[in-house]
């Protein structure tokens, strides 16, 4: 049994990268393809879209996928006349192999979705380059990031375990090169064919966060799936027939008898988190809101967010989840009490957040909390460029002991339960190891720990020698004089030679026409272009929290936006 289960699920997505067009086998598709003529059964229940609010049409994939073999079977929800649920989606992201085998998170099987640490900006290149190395082309010119123009392009092409560049290979084939703030996708049915042109155009990195559990918690996650498969059939008439099988969970009680175990996991306690209601599943919960509500009250030393929104603080007109007011009374407390307490919040640079956080504590609010985006640059026809990287993720790490990691927001639509349709994991760590945390030893979580690390290490371009310096993420030197510096640095850089938005130069409309219509360091010094840039370290930028703050951003009431119920953004 396979049970992929999402909102957005492409089956031209390639699984191999870099891919080689005209090899079908790489793709979605073929390889469900390969397993169900193996004899595996394969389930895969889909977000049926309102097709005027969302083109993802998953009328497409669910027809292109059952046409592959009688063995996958697919159904979609929910019926929007017959169930009047027209504003809330199902948003989890998950995969179940054999009720014994989970992955969820944040991640789409979408277009546009598949980065690595590197978030490139840029394709790879078409002409051919064989056998390069460094040390051929140690006098070749520098590029933005110091690295021989030459040995970039040829490095980039390569695959990690290849000599040779090949021709025909691309990251991302078709609709999979996107850049969403310039244009939306078009033709989901031809998903091979280009929309924007990536000789102009970079793409946007996406950072997204996903785990993968064993045993009980897996069979947990089965069973939200078998609840959510089940309920679909039983509301839809048209799922009535035997084709599409009722589904029954294993029993808990073989749920440690592996067949094996993804390497590099670790032993933990795992809590299977839900937001569900009854359009959605036929019951009711909202056990992710609880979760992260105990956790940020319960921790002691400092939480780490990485999520896609920040829509909290409530105030029972608009926002109702209170997440942010947990955050601001934990502050407090901290404040009150002159303890140490830390709070990372790292958003896409995109959406903003509502709330006042520095009620309370005046300006001192800098010494708790921080604010920031991911940004990076690269060459495009050999001059710079900048986007933003956009956080997907969904994540929460407290006190390098517990995580949370699911598909759910930080907003109303994904933690009330009555709207959205959410999956998320508790972790707790049951394996400790030596640590810092506010100067003194500390017995932290393997799993959490190593997890705030790597994100660190790759958020602030640090090298192995380097990680030292974080390892304390509550000390001064840590979060002010390299997270906070770092970010404050970067951001100021990006914005005297890209003039990127959003900014902290432009509150009002009047502003940012004057700080757009400045040139910019490319424009007038491109020679000093290189030499900034080389100062960036790693992705990390200041959120710019004061951008247009002086404006009111609802839509009138007249257009389209301004018609929706405000629900549906929150």
């Amino acid at each position: 049994l396979a049970a992929p289960r999402g909102q957005r699920r492409e089956p031209g997505i390639t699984m191999a990268m870099p891919a080689l067009p005209h090899q079908p086998e790489w793709a979605s598709m073929r390889q469900a393809s390969s397993k169900q003529e193996q004899g595996v059964k394969i389930f895969v229940l889909l977000y049926k879209e309102v097709e005027l609010a969302l083109g993802i049409n998953s009328e497409y994939s669910k027809r292109t996928l059952t046409a592959l073999h009688s063995n996958i079977t697919v159904m979609r929800h929910p019926d929007h006349v017959s169930s009047t649920v027209l504003l809330w989606a199902h948003h989890e992201k998950l995969v179940v192999v054999d009720q014994s085998l989970a992955f969820l998170g944040g991640l789409d099987l979408a277009y546009g979705r598949w980065d690595d640490q590197e978030y490139r900006l840029t394709d790879l290149e078409s002409h051919l380059v064989h056998n390069h190395s460094e040390e051929e082309h140690h006098e070749e010119p520098l590029d933005v990031k110091g690295i021989p123009l030459e040995v970039k392009e040829c490095h980039s092409r390569c695959r990690a375990d290849s000599t040779d560049c090949n021709i025909a290979e691309q990251f991302w084939l078709g609709k999979d090169y996107c850049n969403f703030i310039q244009k939306d996708w078009v033709a989901l049915d031809k998903p091979f064919e280009d929309f924007i042109d990536r000789s102009v155009t970079p793409r946007m990195p996406w950072r997204d966060v996903g785990v993968v559990v064993h045993g009980g918690a897996a069979r947990d996650v089965a069973r939200h799936f078998i609840q959510r498969w089940n309920f679909t059939k039983t509301v839809k008439p048209k799922y009535k027939p035997s084709c599409f099988p009722y589904l029954l969970p294993k029993s808990h009680t073989t749920a440690d008898d592996l067949q094996f175990i993804i390497p590099g996991s670790v032993p933990v306690n795992v809590q299977v988190l839900r937001s569900v209601e009854c359009w959605s599943a036929g019951s009711s919960e909202n056990s992710i809101y609880n979760a992260y509500l105990h956790v940020i009250r319960d921790s002691q030393h400092f939480i780490y967010i990485e999520n896609q929104f920040f829509i909290t603080c409530a105030d029972d007109r608009s926002v109702y989840n209170q997440i942010g007011d947990v955050i601001v009374e934990r502050i407090l407390k901290a404040h009150s009490t002159k303890r140490t307490y830390r709070v990372y919040i790292v958003i896409p640079l995109l959406p903003g957040f509502q709330g006042d956080v520095s009620t309370g504590v005046g300006d001192e609010w800098v010494n708790y909390i921080s604010f920031s985006g991911l940004r990076t640059h690269g060459e495009l026809n050999n001059s710079p460029v900048s986007e933003l990287i956009y956080i997907h993720s969904k994540m929460l790490i407290a006190d390098d002991r517990q995580v949370i990691i699911g598909s759910a927001n930080i907003n109303d639509r994904s933690m009330l339960g009555k709207r959205d349709s959410e999956m998320a994991v508790l972790v707790e760590d049951t394996e400790m190891e030596a640590s810092v945390m506010d100067g003194e030893e500390y017995q932290a979580g393997k799993f959490a720990r190593r997890l705030r690390l790597q994100c660190f290490k790759v958020h602030l371009g640090l090298t192995d020698d380097q990680m030292a310096e974080v390892e304390d993420p509550v000390s001064d030197r840590c979060f002010q004089e390299i997270w906070n510096a770092t970010a404050t640095t970067n951001a100021a850089i990006y914005d005297q030679v890209f003039k990127c938005l959003p900014s902290n130069s432009a509150p009002s409309m009047v502003e940012l026409r004057e700080f757009v219509s400045a040139p910019g360091l490319l424009t007038e010094d491109p020679e000093r272009v290189h030499e900034k840039l080389r100062s960036i370290r790693g992705y990390l930028v200041q959120y710019p929290l004061y951008f247009l703050c002086e404006e009111y951003l609802l839509p009138p009431l007249n257009s389209k936006e301004g018609m929706v119920p405000l629900e549906v953004w929150t």
